[in-house]
C-alpha cells in the first residue's frame, strides 16, 4: 500500500491507523499553513494508550482491533442518546444474544415530567442492522423505532429483552436538545449591544486587598448599566490551588465546577462585621500594612493575598461556627443548605482543599493528589474518610469559604438583571482541567491524565503550545451519559446572561500531546460533537445563557457550520481581520452572530499593537523560532499598522505622515486614535462588542504571552488605574463615546 505522494507504507503502519482512526485519534492533520504532517508511530501508540487500549506491540493492536469490533455488541442499549428534537421515529440499536431472536420486547418511556409511554412487540419483527459471533454464540442487533413526541430535555428509556430467568433489562438515557442555542430578546432583529471585559484579579478599587473581588465585579456591573453596557464579561473565575498561589493561570483550573477562594471580598462576609475579634484583626498594623502593600504593587502578589484572606477567613470561620452553626440560625440553616445541595461533590471539595493543605504542610513537593500516599488517591477510601472525620473542623472551613464564594457571585449575576443589562455577566469556560487538581481527583476515570491539550505550530506561534491541561475521555463521557459534562456546563452557566466555551473546536476534536513532548509532537483526537453541541444548546435554553465558542485559529469548516445553523456567536478580533489584499474589511463584513473585539488576553493590547511592544516582549523571551520568522512578524506589524491609520481615516482619525515615521505619541492622538478603533468596531454588523479594561486604560502590555509560565508576569498586572478614575479618565471618556455614538443605549 501506498501514501497519497506514492511512498511505500509498512503494515504495522497501516495497522496503527486503521485502528486509530477507530479509536478516534487522526493519524494525520493539516497545518494553517495547509501542510499535511503524519503523527509519529510513539505518539499514536501513546494516545491510544491514554484512551485505554493496548498498542505497543502488533498483537496489542489486533487485540485492541477486535475490542472494537465487539464494542458495539456489549450492552443492550447506549448509555446515552442525543437527538434534535422533532427527530421522527426516534431510532433505538438493540444488542441481544441470538437465544432471544424470537423473544418478545417491551419498553418505557418515562418523560423528564414523569409522564411514561409503552410499547411492546416481537423482537425479530424489528429491522435488523448486524450480527457476529461472540464468545458465548451469535450476538444480534436491531432497530426499536420510538414513535412518540419527545419534548427537549433528559428522559429514560427502559428496554426489557425476553420473559422470566432469562430477561435482559437496560435504560438509556434520551436526551433530546433543541437546534439552536438562547439569545435573548434585547438581541433581537437588528439590536445590538456591548459591553465591558475585564481581568477581575487585576481591578484596582478603594477596598480591595491587592486583588479584584465579587464587590469589585458588583461596582464594574453598575457602571457598566449607570453607561449604557450590555454585559460584564470576565476571565474564568473557576478553582485552582488556593494552597499554591503560583499557580494563577485561570485556564488551568483545578476545577470547572467550584470558584476560586480568593476573589471573596472578605468584608462583605456578614461574620466581618458581626465579629468584634475580626475588626480587631483587621485593625491591627502588622495585617493593615499587609494589605495596603500588596494593594501598591503593580502586580498581584498571590502569596501574600492569599495569606491575609485565608487568616481572614479562618477567624471569620470560627465566629460563625459560634454564633451561627452551634445555634441553627438562619444564616447556619441556608449554609446547610447549601451543603446539602451540593453533594457528596461538594463534600468531597472540602475534603481535597483540607488533605491539599495537609500534605503541602508536612512536605511542600506533595504539591497534587498524584504525589500524595496511594491510599488518598480515591475519594471513597477508608484512608480518605478517616482523615475527613479527624479533620471535619478543617473540611467545613474550605465548604464555608465555597459558600461564600457563591453567594458573592451569585449576588453579582442577580445585580446585572436587576440592573437591566441586555446580557448580563459574560462567563468563560476552560477547555481542560489540571491533571493534579479537584475534578481530576473527583473522578480520574473520567480524564486522560497522561496527556495535554494544546496546538499545532502555526504563523503566532511557530512552536506551538502545550497549555499544560489535560482532557475529558470521549468514551469515559459518553459511558456517564455526559453527567460530568452536563453538571459542567449548568455551573457555568448558572448566573451568567452569556458564556464564552474556549477552543470551541475541542466540542468535535482536540489536540492531544502525550505528557513531557512538545506541542510538534500530538494528534488530534475525535468527540461526539453532534451530541455535545446539542448539550450545549439544551443548557444554553435553560439556563437562559448565549453561547460565544471561541472560533479563532484553524477551525473545520463542520464547525463554522454548525456555529451558524445553531446560533452559537463566533470572536471576531479586529488583529486578524483582513480582506485579500491585507486591508481591513468595512464594519458591515463582521456577521451578526459574532463578538467584536479587538483582541484577546492571548494578544497585544491596542496600544501594544502600535508600539510593537508584544513583538518587543517575544524577542527578549527568545519566542521566536528563527531571524526571518523575527523579521517577517516585524514588516508584516508596519504593513498592519498602515493598513489602519488607512481605515482610521474613515471612523474620525487622520495622521500625518511624520506621525507614523517613530515620534513618540501624545496623550490626546493615542485617546482619539483609541476612540476611532473602537467607532470602527461598533459600528460592526456583530451583535456584540467587547470593550476591554486594558484598551480603556491604555495598556501596553498584554495579559497573557503564549509560551512562557514564569518568564513572563502572566495573569498578574493590575490595572493602572482604580475604579473610580476610570469612570472620568478622558481616554475611557473618549473611547466610551465613540461607542455609544454607534451602539446607543435601548429606551
Amino acid at each position: 500500500m501506498k501514501d497519497a505522494v506514492g511512498r511505500k507504507r509498512r503494515p504495522e503502519r497501516v495497522l496503527l491507523e486503521h485502528v486509530a482512526a477507530l479509536c478516534g485519534v487522526e493519524p494525520q492533520y493539516e497545518d494553517v499553513f495547509g501542510e499535511r504532517h503524519e503523527v509519529d508511530d510513539a505518539v499514536l501508540k501513546a494516545l491510544l494508550e491514554s484512551l485505554g487500549f493496548s498498542a505497543a506491540t502488533r498483537d496489542d493492536l489486533v487485540q485492541t482491533l477486535q475490542t472494537l469490533q465487539a464494542r458495539a455488541f456489549r450492552q443492550v442499549v447506549e448509555p446515552v442518546q442525543v437527538v434534535p428534537v422533532g427527530t421522527a421515529p426516534i431510532a433505538v440499536v438493540l444488542s441481544f444474544p441470538e437465544s432471544l431472536e424470537r423473544a418478545r420486547y417491551r419498553w418505557r418511556l418515562r418523560r423528564e415530567d414523569g409522564w411514561e409511554t409503552l410499547g411492546e412487540g416481537r423482537i425479530d419483527a424489528l429491522q435488523g442492522v448486524d450480527e457476529r459471533e461472540g464468545p458465548g454464540g451469535r450476538l444480534c442487533r436491531r432497530l426499536l423505532y420510538v414513535h412518540e413526541p419527545v419534548e427537549c430535555g433528559y428522559h429514560d428509556l427502559e428496554v426489557f429483552l425476553g420473559t422470566g430467568p432469562s430477561e435482559m433489562a437496560a435504560r438509556q438515557r434520551l436526551i433530546v436538545v433543541p437546534r439552536r442555542a438562547y439569545v435573548p430578546g434585547s438581541l433581537a432583529g437588528e439590536k445590538k449591544t456591548w459591553g465591558l471585559t475585564a481581568q477581575l484579579y487585576g481591578i484596582r478599587s478603594e477596598r480591595n486587598w491587592g486583588i479584584g473581588s465579587f464587590s469589585d465585579l458588583r461596582a464594574l456591573i453598575d457602571w457598566a448599566a449607570d453607561v449604557g453596557a450590555g454585559f460584564v464579561g470576565t476571565n474564568p473565575l473557576w478553582l485552582l490551588f488556593p494552597e499554591d498561589p503560583s499557580k494563577v493561570s485561570p485556564y488551568g483550573p483545578s476545577s470547572r465546577r467550584f470558584l476560586q477562594p480568593w476573589y471573596v471580598d472578605v468584608e462583605a462576609i456578614p461574620e466581618f462585621w458581626e465579629s468584634e475579634e475580626g475588626r480587631r484583626w483587621f485593625g491591627d498594623d502588622r495585617i493593615r500594612r499587609a494589605w495596603e502593600a500588596a494593594r501598591r504593587t503593580a502586580l498581584v502578589d498571590y502569596d501574600t493575598v492569599w495569606s491575609i484572606q485565608r487568616e481572614a477567613l479562618e477567624k471569620l470561620y470560627a465566629h460563625f461556627r459560634k454564633h451561627h452553626l452551634e445555634k441553627d440560625s438562619e444564616r447556619a440553616q441556608s449554609f446547610r443548605r447549601f451543603v446539602e445541595n451540593g453533594g457528596k461533590d461538594l463534600q468531597s471539595y472540602g475534603v481535597f482543599h483540607a488533605l491539599d493543605a495537609h500534605f503541602r504542610r508536612s512536605d511542600p513537593a506533595l504539591w497534587g493528589w498524584p504525589l500524595w500516599p496511594g491510599a488518598y488517591h480515591d475519594p471513597a477510601s477508608s484512608a480518605v474518610a478517616a482523615f475527613a472525620a479527624e479533620h471535619g473542623e478543617t473540611v467545613t472551613f474550605f465548604l464555608y469559604v465555597a459558600w461564600n464564594a457563591w453567594e458573592q457571585l451569585s449576588a453579582c449575576g442577580r445585580r446585572s438583571w436587576e440592573r437591566g443589562l441586555a446580557v448580563g455577566l459574560y462567563g468563560d469556560l476552560p477547555v481542560g482541567v489540571d491533571p493534579a487538581g479537584l475534578d481530576t481527583w473527583l473522578a480520574p476515570s473520567l480524564f486522560a491524565l497522561k496527556t495535554r491539550i494544546g496546538a499545532p505550530p502555526d504563523d503566532f506561534n511557530p512552536k506551538g503550545q502545550e497549555w499544560g491541561v489535560c482532557p475529558f475521555l470521549p468514551q469515559a463521557l459518553k459511558d456517564a451519559a455526559y453527567e460530568p459534562f452536563i453538571a459542567m456546563l449548568r455551573a457555568n452557566m448558572r448566573d451568567f446572561g452569556a458564556l464564552r466555551i474556549d477552543h470551541v473546536m475541542g466540542l468535535m476534536r482536540q489536540f492531544w500531546i502525550p505528557a513531557g513532548l512538545d506541542a510538534r509532537h500530538g494528534a488530534y483526537v475525535r468527540y461526539p460533537f453532534e451530541d455535545l453541541l446539542g448539550l450545549v444548546l439544551l443548557e444554553s435554553e435553560r439556563n437562559r445563557c448565549l453561547v460565544v465558542g471561541e472560533d479563532l485559529g484553524t477551525v473545520p469548516d463542520r464547525v463554522r457550520t454548525a456555529m451558524e445553523e445553531s446560533r452559537l456567536f463566533g470572536c471576531r478580533l479586529c488583529f486578524f481581520e483582513r480582506l485579500k489584499d491585507g486591508s481591513f474589511p468595512p464594519p458591515e463584513n463582521y456577521p451578526p452572530f459574532s463578538v467584536a473585539s479587538f483582541s484577546t488576553h492571548d494578544l497585544p493590547t491596542l496600544e501594544g499593537f502600535w508600539q510593537g511592544q508584544d513583538l518587543r516582549v517575544r524577542e527578549s523571551l527568545d519566542l521566536f523560532p528563527s531571524e526571518d520568522v523575527r523579521e517577517k512578524m516585524l514588516l508584516g506589524r508596519k504593513a498592519d499598522q498602515k493598513a489602519l491609520r488607512a481605515l482610521l481615516s474613515a471612523w474620525g482619525y487622520e495622521e500625518e505622515e511624520s506621525d507614523a515615521t517613530g515620534v513618540p505619541d501624545d496623550e490626546n492622538r493615542t485617546h482619539r486614535r483609541a476612540a476611532a478603533v473602537y467607532r470602527y468596531l461598533a459600528a460592526s454588523g456583530s451583535k456584540l462588542l467587547a470593550v476591554s479594561l486594558e484598551d480603556l486604560c491604555g495598556v501596553a502590555d498584554q495579559v497573557n504571552v503564549p509560551g512562557t509560565v514564569t518568564e513572563h508576569p502572566n495573569w498578574r498586572r493590575k490595572l493602572p488605574w482604580d475604579v473610580e478614575t476610570l469612570k472620568t479618565h478622558s481616554r475611557v471618556q473618549a473611547i466610551l463615546s465613540a461607542v455609544t455614538e454607534k451602539r446607543p443605549r435601548e429606551s
